[in-house]
């Protein structure tokens, strides 16, 4: 199967596609191999399109269904932040949670402390069924931590990074994808954002 497509707005509006899949991973400018541009909403850009272009058979690929009805950028956009994290940061981190206020099955704990404590991992929670995960040379020459799907980024939460993102980030590439995380401390930034899930009781 081919990778979902990513959004790669720089504005991070929702529901865009690259027009090119990605070669290369991180990049702070947009190059041949790894194209990310910014629009309005509702206009289409260069290397990328929008939801309701008229170029559907490709913003579609950025869909996890492969058409329309699927959910969008989960390649790419802005990092996600998801409810896992690693025991040995403490509670006393910078995003304010506090295990004593929750009921522990909403969230993953780990006791790793190092970004390569892969051994932490637990099946079921995205990063069990990942590996084997290694480190590999990109076409841009830099060495990076990844999995072996679709060789995605992979760095596991740690003491000073406790907190699990995912998707990758629109200037990731080919590093970004629904199976690339990453770690970071638990605060807000203008990269990384969450999604919210509705579970009905009855």
């Amino acid at each position: 199967c081919s990778e979902i497509r990513i959004n790669n707005n720089e504005a991070y509006i929702t529901g865009y596609a690259g027009t090119e899949e990605p070669t290369k991973g991180l990049s702070v400018t947009s190059i041949d191999e790894n194209r990310f541009e910014s629009t309005n909403l509702g206009k289409d850009g260069e290397y990328t399109i929008g939801y309701f272009s008229n170029k559907q058979e490709i913003n579609q690929l950025a869909s996890t269904t492969g058409n329309k009805t699927g959910i969008y950028d989960m390649n790419g956009g802005a990092w996600d932040y998801v409810m896992g994290y690693t025991t040995t940061g403490g509670d006393n981190n910078m995003s304010g949670f506090s295990s004593a206020k929750y009921n522990s099955k909403y969230y993953d704990t780990y006791e790793s402390t190092k970004n390569t404590d892969y051994n932490q991992r637990i099946l079921g929670d995205a990063t069990g069924e990942m590996g084997s995960f290694g480190k590999d040379i990109d076409p841009d020459d830099n060495t990076r931590l990844k999995s072996s799907w679709y060789k995605d980024n992979a760095y596991f939460v740690y003491s000073s990074k406790p907190w699990f993102y995912r998707g990758g980030h629109l200037n990731h590439g080919s590093l970004a994808g629904v199976f690339s995380f990453g770690y970071y401390t638990g605060d807000a930034a203008s990269y990384t954002s969450f999604r919210i899930v509705l579970a009905p009781s009855e």
